[in-house]
C-alpha cells in the first residue's frame, strides 16, 4: 500500500457522484487536502473491529465488504469506484462493524475527520450525497441485500473458440449503447508482456464498461482478465459439451474463497430455440451465482442480458392467496402494456405456480389466460377429499394439472430465472427453490398444511411457503435487481363476531342447508390459510417501504376456493395494477 498520483479524469469520473461536477481547481484542492492509496489484490483497507476514525472513497478498482461472524465469514458485499467506504464508523465514531480487502489492484481517496469537514463546507452536496448513500445501505441490510456495485470490468470466457458469438456480442453492444452506457470490447489483440499494465491502467479511466474477452488460445491474456475482471460470465453454446474445459480448470475459476469473483453462466440458443432441456447438467463441478439463458437475435433476452450485468433489472414477486392467484395474470396484462419487463420472478403458494406459468409460457398473455381457463374448468379442489389422516385433500387432481402444465420441464430450463419458496417442515426453515423439477417445487410451495398432503423432496417434508414469507421479497433481493414489483393478495377480513359460542357441526350445516347464520363464521380453508400466513403478514407489512411498487389488490369477497369467478379476479387485478401504474412513476 503507497501514495501515488492518479489521473484527474479518473479522479473526477469517481468523486462527480458524491461531489457533483468540479472545476479543476477544486479538484486539485481536494486531492491537495487528500491522500490516494493504492492497494493490491487481498490487501485489507481497514479489518473489522478496528478504529473507525477515517474515510475512504473509491477511485478505481473493487472491494469487497466481509463481517465474520459465529457461522463464519459472510460477504456483505462489493464496493466500486465512486462509493464511500468506512462512512458508518465515521460518524458513530464507533469500531468497524466489518472488514473490507481489495479484490484486485484499487486505488482509495482517504480523509482524516478534519479533512471530511473542511470538504462538506466547500462542497454542501457532498453531505447530501453521503446521507443517500447511508441510508441506502441501511435499507440493504434491513433487507438482507449485499451492497454490490455494479461491474465495470466484465471477463467473457468464451469456453469454444470456434464458436462465432457475434451475433449476441454485437446486439449486446448496441443495447448498452442504447441503454446510454459506454462500452468498449477488449481481445487478446490488446495485450502484451511489455504493455498489460498500461492496457489495464487504461481500462480504469474507461467511463464505462469493459467486456474482457477471453479463450484458452491465449492463457496469459486470460488470467490477466481474471484478475483485473469484478464479474466473470463463462459462455457456452447450451448444446455443447457440458463437461468442465481446460480453461475453466487453468483459470481455477470454481474454487471457494473470499477473494472470488462473481460468476454468471451464459447459455448461448437459437433464436427460436424450444424450452431448454437439461439444464442441470451444466451445474455439475460449477459453482457459479447465476445462469442466464440468452437466444441469439431475441431482442428480450439481450435487454434482460444487459439489465442484468448493469443491475438494472427488475424482479416480480407473487403472493399467495388461493384461487385469488387468478388477480396475478391480471396484474402481469396490466405491466406488460405499461412496457414493464421481468427479469425475475418469485412467488409463494399461488404466487409460484402463476409465476412459474408466466415464464414456462414466456410471458404469452394467450397462453397464460387459457392455462387460467383450465385451470377454473377443471375445479382442482372439488371432490378431491380423503381420508384425513395426513389432509383434507389427496392434491392428485392439482398434481395432474401441473403435470399438464409443466412436465419434465426444471425450474432451470426456464427462459427467466424463476423460484418458488416453501416451508423445511423437517427442519421449520424457509426454502427457496431455484432449481428442480417445475410441478414438484410448486407443489411443494402451496402444500397448505391440512388442505394437501406435504411434498418430500430429498427426503425432507415441505409445506406451504407461506407459513414462513408468503411474499419473498427478501428472497429476490439476493439477485441482481434494482426494480422490485410485489403484488399481495389481501386476505378477508372477518368484523367481530356477535355470537357467545361456535355453533356446533350439525347447527352450521342446517344453515347452510336454510342459507342463514353462517356469515360470520369463517370456513375451514379460511381458517387454516389465514392461521398459517398470520406470521407473513407481519412480514409483508415490512417489506413496503424497500420495494419499487407494491401492488395490495383488493380482493375482500373472494373466497379462497372460489374457482367460479376467475375471470372477475383477472380483471381486478388487470384494473387495480393499471390504476396504481397510472398514478404514478414507480422506476
Amino acid at each position: 500500500m503507497y501514495a501515488t498520483k492518479t489521473n484527474e479524469e479518473l479522479c473526477r469520473q469517481a468523486l462527480k457522484g458524491l461531489f457533483g461536477d468540479m472545476t479543476a481547481a477544486q479538484l486539485q484542492h481536494i486531492l491537495d487536502k487528500t491522500s490516494i492509496l493504492e492497494y493490491e489484490a487481498g490487501q485489507y483497507v481497514f479489518e473489522q473491529g478496528q478504529p473507525g476514525n477515517t474515510f475512504y472513497i473509491v477511485l478505481s478498482g473493487r472491494f469487497r465488504a466481509l463481517q465474520d461472524t459465529d457461522e463464519g465469514i459472510y460477504i456483505l458485499g462489493d464496493i466500486s469506484a465512486g462509493e464511500p467506504i468506512g462512512e458508518i464508523s465515521l460518524f458513530t465514531r464507533e469500531p468497524h462493524s466489518a472488514s473490507v480487502i481489495a479484490l484486485r489492484k484499487s486505488s482509495v481517496l482517504k480523509l482524516e475527520d478534519d479533512e471530511y469537514l473542511e470538504l462538506v463546507q466547500l462542497f454542501p452536496s457532498f453531505a447530501s450525497s453521503l446521507t443517500r448513500f447511508v441510508i441506502e445501505r441501511m435499507r440493504r441490510n434491513a433487507m438482507q441485500k449485499k451492497m454490490d456495485a455494479a461491474p465495470k470490468n466484465i471477463a467473457v470466457v468464451n469456453l469454444q473458440h470456434g464458436n462465432d458469438v457475434s451475433v449476441y456480442t454485437s446486439a449486446i453492444e448496441q443495447q448498452l449503447l442504447s441503454m446510454g452506457f459506454q462500452i468498449r470490447i477488449w481481445d487478446a489483440s490488446s495485450y502484451s508482456e511489455e504493455n498489460y499494465k498500461t492496457t489495464f491502467d487504461n481500462m480504469e479511466k474507461q467511463a464505462g464498461l469493459n467486456f474482457l474477452v477471453c479463450d484458452a488460445q491465449h492463457p496469459e491474456w486470460a488470467n490477466q482478465c481474471i484478475a483485473y475482471c469484478d464479474l466473470v460470465i463463462v459462455a457456452s453454446g447450451f448444446h455443447e459439451s457440458s463437461d468442465l474445459y481446460p480453461i475453466e480448470k487453468q483459470l481455477d475459476l470454481y474454487s471457494k474463497h473470499v477473494l472470488n469473483k462473481k460468476i454468471y453462466l451464459l447459455l448461448l440458443h437459437a433464436e427460436n430455440a424450444p424450452t431448454p432441456v437439461n439444464t442441470r447438467r451444466w451445474f455439475e463441478n460449477r459453482h457459479f451465482d447465476l445462469h442466464i439463458h440468452l437466444r441469439g437475435g431475441h431482442a428480450a433476452d439481450i435487454r434482460r442480458f444487459c439489465r442484468i450485468v448493469t443491475h438494472q433489472a427488475t424482479g416480480l414477486v407473487l403472493g399467495g392467496g388461493g384461487a385469488r392467484g387468478f388477480a396475478h395474470a391480471g396484474v402481469l396484462k396490466a405491466l406488460l402494456e405499461a412496457g414493464v419487463e421481468i427479469d425475475f420472478v418469485g412467488g409463494t403458494s399461488a404466487g409460484a405456480i402463476y409465476g412459474a406459468t408466466f415464464t414456462h409460457s414466456d410471458f404469452d398473455m394467450k397462453k397464460i389466460l387459457s392455462l387460467c381457463q383450465q385451470a377454473a374448468e377443471r375445479k382442482l379442489t372439488s371432490n378431491d377429499f380423503t381420508f384425513p389422516f395426513v389432509s383434507l385433500m389427496s392434491g392428485k387432481k392439482f398434481r395432474r394439472f401441473l403435470d399438464m402444465m409443466y412436465g419434465e420441464t426444471y425450474l432451470e430450463d426456464l427462459w427467466v430465472n424463476t423460484f418458488t419458496v416453501s416451508t423445511n417442515f423437517s427442519d421449520a426453515t424457509l426454502k427457496i427453490h431455484e432449481t428442480g423439477l417445475t410441478r414438484q417445487q410448486v407443489e411443494a410451495s402451496m402444500a397448505i398444511p391440512g388442505v394437501f398432503p406435504p411434498v418430500i423432496i430429498n427426503k425432507q417434508l415441505h409445506i406451504d411457503g407461506g407459513v414462513l414469507d408468503n411474499l419473498p421479497v427478501e428472497a429476490m433481493y439476493k439477485k441482481p435487481v434494482r426494480h422490485v414489483i410485489a403484488v399481495s393478495l389481501s386476505a378477508e377480513e372477518h368484523a367481530s363476531v356477535d355470537l357467545k359460542e361456535v355453533p356446533s357441526s350439525w347447527q352450521l350445516f342446517w344453515n347452510k342447508i336454510r342459507k342463514s347464520g353462517n356469515a360470520e363464521i369463517p370456513g375451514l380453508s379460511s381458517i387454516l390459510v389465514n392461521s398459517i400466513t398470520i406470521n407473513s403478514r407481519h412480514k409483508q407489512e415490512a417489506v413496503k417501504p424497500h420495494v419499487s411498487l407494491y401492488l395490495e389488490l383488493d380482493l375482500r369477497g373472494y373466497k379462497f376456493l372460489d374457482w367460479a369467478h376467475w375471470k372477475e379476479l383477472i380483471d381486478k387485478g388487470y384494473e387495480q395494477a393499471k390504476h396504481q401504474l397510472a398514478a404514478g412513476s414507480w422506476q
